[in-house]
């Protein structure tokens, strides 16, 4: 029988695991939801793992490999973030293992030191490196820009294999934030009207990024325009997305141009794919989607190879 392992994603609010073969990287089952890190305190964390787990873990327990926030300094135990640049080799040689679980690894993450004698202001990532390298190997190119949309979106730029640069936009925590707390969606939310991401109300705020003013104005238009009543209560949430998204995407052109030769890889679930890709087009981005459970699950895969012997179950 193939030799099995466990991948999992844990980060702040969710906990996502798999048991696949090592070699062909077939699923073999799924846990789809768990607690996330910020349900449990950092003892409970190899309790957690090893009760959600323990029906794959019997007898031969398979390796275990997680990423995500998981190694972050209030998760199970601080891994390092490496400096770019990283390549995926570098990820394996880093993992680290987690203590209080046999054979259980945690992937490490990335960051851009900065310096600010050039003016580069630092950056860190956990979780998306490893969709990253899983993204680039799916599409069978070894360099390229990507796009990485969620709470923290990250644009990227990998050349020859290696992670060169990134930059994070809080684009999706600045979204829920302004539906939940703000004047702009705090009225809306409280009245229950839902917050379905309607296409005609989230053009219009994509094509207002492109107005003068810059983001702090063009959040308040949706105030405005729905005092004016040019804008329904039931179009905010579209609306401030377009906004939001279309404020990412438009900064992000003067450091990550669209290239006419090879289109942007799109890494996201399918709630984010249509809305991202719409926006990229509008901004000339030519973009090719990869599903980012696909992404990460491969390039975790890639560092247990790479990890080599220390992964034996």
């Amino acid at each position: 029988m193939e030799r099995q392992v466990i991948i999992v994603d844990w980060g702040t609010s969710n906990f996502r695991s798999w048991l696949i073969e090592q070699q062909s990287g077939r699923v073999l089952d799924e846990i789809a939801d768990g607690l996330g890190m910020a349900s449990l305190a950092p003892s409970q964390f190899p309790v957690y793992c090893a009760e959600r787990l323990g029906e794959w873990r019997r007898g031969n327990a398979p390796a275990l490999y997680m990423a995500g926030m998981v190694g972050a300094a209030q998760g199970w135990v601080a891994a390092p973030q490496l400096p770019l640049p990283v390549k995926c080799t570098d990820l394996a040689v880093r993992v680290m293992a987690a203590p209080g679980l046999e054979n259980a690894w945690i992937v490490p993450g990335a960051r851009v030191a900065g310096d600010a004698s050039e003016s580069v202001m630092p950056d860190v990532m956990r979780g998306e490196e490893v969709q990253i390298f899983g993204a680039m190997e799916l599409s069978s190119r070894r360099s390229g820009l990507l796009c990485l949309p969620g709470t923290h979106s990250k644009w990227a730029r990998v050349v020859d294999g290696t992670l060169m640069h990134f930059t994070t936009s809080m684009t999706g925590e600045l979204y829920t934030l302004l539906m939940e707390h703000s004047i702009l969606g705090r009225d809306v939310k409280e009245k229950g009207v839902p917050d379905p991401v309607d296409g005609g109300a989230f053009a219009r705020g994509l094509g207002q990024t492109t107005t003068p003013g810059g983001l702090l104005h063009q959040l308040f238009t949706t105030r405005a325009m729905l005092l004016e009543r040019q804008l329904r209560e039931d179009e905010i949430a579209g609306y401030l997305s377009g906004v939001v998204i279309g404020s990412e995407i438009a900064a992000m052109t003067e450091l990550y141009p669209p290239r006419e030769e090879q289109a942007l890889l799109l890494v996201c679930g399918e709630q984010l794919r249509r809305t991202y890709e719409y926006a990229l087009a509008h901004a000339g981005y030519e973009s090719s989607w990869i599903a980012a459970r696909e992404a990460s699950l491969n390039g975790v895969r890639q560092i247990i190879r790479l990890h080599g012997g220390k992964n034996d179950g």
